[in-house]
């Protein structure tokens, strides 16, 4: 799959100039191989798919992350701002051009907005990230942009065709998680579901019908969690409020929006990175992995102290480790996790209610 690279910033705020990496090319595609299923995806969420827009935030000493980090990616391509040995989720779903800066090219291919230490609240990563409410913002200011400029590439009506055919991909919450572990929990998920729902809905209004959303993953199973406990074991109370999201408010949030009277049109699919991770966990050999406790990358206990830095001990194989640093998987781990979440079938639970390639299944007109 090819790599990305992020063209120049100017200016964190200016509208739609935002170094937004280009997604895709007019891609969805399974994880095995290219397949042309949507016209664009527009990527929003975390760590977990930012591939290198953190890089380019004012002030941001933590990027781009150094090698290591992009140990297995072509040479000219490293480091790309990923918390990976590779690529991430949102790779393992989009192929990629050449990215260019959104004041240069209109991105009727898709755009990830994703940023690193953000969360679904505004307050989640203050200061060091992009929260989901921003790249939101930034869509609809991109949607804007593609209209501005509608004779350009089609009409109107076009525009908003391709618009409502693509994938909206949404990956975000564990941030939430980390940071306010002992906040009052009813309080805590209502702030996380009503602000999950509004930036829905702010989408929908600029067009967004097909929402591909994965869900939070099990934190109190990544390593710097796992040290916490004597054993390593996984951090259940954790897992549990974690869980409890998934399960008992964003399945509601999403079922409640694509049920509204005043939003029809819209389908989507839930792909549960919880039980991706935790199924990884309860019998590594049957995915592939040796080693899903401990960081690939890092020194110390589990890999956690101090975390993964140049210099650091790397594993040999690193597609035989579940985690590549303190808290993110590895590009294998992201590859198998994708596959599943696009492919398998939903009675084995890795999405609901359709999995990723029936919510795609409907391809899209002529472009």
């Amino acid at each position: 799959m090819a790599g990305m690279r992020v063209a120049s910033h100017k200016g964190l705020m200016a509208l739609v100039v935002a170094v937004l990496v280009m997604c895709g090319g007019g891609l969805f595609v399974t994880p095995a191989a290219a397949e042309t299923l949507v016209p664009a995806v527009y990527v929003f969420g975390d760590s977990t798919v930012d591939v290198g827009n953190n890089k380019y935030l004012p002030g941001n000493v933590l990027y781009p992350l150094p090698l290591p980090y992009g140990i297995d990616l072509p040479q000219d391509l490293r480091p790309t701002g990923r918390a990976s040995n590779g690529y991430n989720v949102a790779d393992a779903f989009c192929t990629v051009p050449v990215p260019v800066a959104l004041e240069k090219t209109f991105p009727f291919g898709g755009v990830n907005y994703g940023s690193g230490d953000s969360g679904i609240l505004d307050k989640t990563g203050l200061n060091k990230s992009m929260p989901l409410a921003q790249q939101v913002g930034f869509f609809a200011a991109t949607k804007s942009k593609m209209i501005e400029h509608a004779g350009d590439q089609g009409s109107v009506d076009e525009i908003e065709r391709r618009v409502s055919e693509s994938l909206f991909l949404i990956s975000s919450g564990g941030n939430d998680m980390f940071e306010f572990l002992n906040s009052p929990v009813l309080l805590f998920y209502i702030q996380l579901a009503t602000n999950y729902r509004k930036h829905l809905n702010t989408l929908y209004d600029h067009g967004a019908r097909r929402f591909g959303i994965v869900d939070v993953p099990p934190i109190g199973c990544v390593p710097a969690l796992r040290n916490f406990s004597a054993t390593g074991a996984c951090m259940e109370f954790a897992n549990n409020l974690t869980r409890n999201f998934n399960n008992g408010w964003l399945s509601v949030v999403m079922k409640n929006f694509a049920a509204d009277p005043e939003r029809p049109g819209i389908t989507y699919s839930v792909g549960s990175s919880y039980n991706m991770i935790t199924n990884f966990t309860a019998d590594p050999e049957a995915a592939g992995f040796s080693e899903v406790a401990s960081a690939c990358c890092g020194d110390g206990r589990l890999g956690v102290n101090p975390r993964c830095h140049p210099g650091s001990a790397v594993c040999n194989n690193r597609t035989d480790h579940l985690y590549w640093d303190l808290a993110h998987s590895t590009d294998a781990a992201a590859h198998k996790g994708a596959a599943l979440i696009f492919d398998a079938p939903v009675d084995q639970g890795f999405a609901a209610p359709i999995n990723f390639r029936q919510l795609v299944s409907d391809g899209f007109s002529s472009i």
